[in-house]
């Protein structure tokens, strides 16, 4: 099937459904997700179609909030472990680090700890819990809790980063735009975001390859504040920041995934 008969198509379904999803267009067209967010970022730059999380809906349409974070924990695993570990590369040892609330973060935190001797400050409960049990440095802010994602959010939550300077913010935003950068769905949680940027001497992003060209309802940072990218997509799909660097993760692929080779 060529590229304009895919876009008909993914027009006819956002016509019916309101909404349509990488993964189901991949199955559906029998190409890989790459393909199909090519296919999606071209049809945004003419105005066809607005890119969200996952997949794209009409121009002009609502932005629609993120799935609950126990559907996003098993999302993009191999992504988001990949991401995880070419992030950790970056990191030195004893750095001091502020870590968002998460599935990607969470990942990223599987990680760190393996590497020992970080001092971690983070409003995860999960991110927390784990890092508590190695040998991390580890502080949980306190505040409120939240209903669907674990982690700790509000007035007391934000004086609590005021309080330190970390060598780095790790932060995993809903998406990240080439005009908007980083943006997130919910307020709490782009204000939390932006003070431990405030807060750090550096920033990193990670970001898996459905939310590069994304752009949600509330502003976190622009590109210009951020010095790391670490995303699974491929370079030409990643546009450049004004003075940072992007890192491309290479996620495994499993023996049950891997195209049959002939002998």
């Amino acid at each position: 099937m060529w590229s304009h008969e895919r876009q008909g198509k993914i027009l006819e379904l956002l016509a019916r459904d309101g909404k349509v999803m990488t993964n189901q267009l991949a199955a559906l067209f029998g190409v890989s997700r790459e393909t199909v967010r090519r296919d999606l970022l071209e049809m945004e730059q003419t105005a066809s179609l607005m890119r969200v999380h996952g997949g794209a809906i009409p121009s002009g349409a609502e932005i629609v909030p993120e799935p609950a974070f126990d559907i996003r924990r098993t999302a993009d695993a191999a992504a988001k472990t990949a991401i995880a570990e070419t992030a950790c590369a970056l990191i030195q040892p004893g750095m001091t680090l502020m870590i968002d609330t998460g599935t990607t973060t969470l990942a990223f935190a599987r990680a760190l700890v393996r590497r020992g001797a970080m001092r971690i400050i983070t409003n995860s409960i999960e991110i927390a819990q784990l890092a508590a049990a190695s040998d991390c440095e580890t502080l949980l802010l306190g505040g409120r809790p939240h209903r669907d994602v674990p982690g700790t959010f509000g007035e007391m939550t934000i004086s609590e980063v005021d309080r330190f300077l970390a060598d780095m913010a790790v932060i995993s935003p809903v998406g990240l735009h080439p005009h908007r950068g980083a943006t997130d769905y919910e307020f709490h949680e782009a204000e939390l975001a932006r003070a431990m940027i405030r807060r750090s001497k550096s920033r990193m992003i990670l970001s898996h390859s459905g939310k590069i060209g994304v752009e949600s309802r509330v502003a976190i940072c622009g590109l210009d504040d951020i010095d790391h990218v670490v995303t699974d997509a491929r370079p030409g799909e990643v546009f450049m920041l004004p003075r940072g660097q992007v890192h491309f993760a290479e996620p495994q692929v499993s023996e049950s995934h891997r195209p049959n080779q002939r002998r």
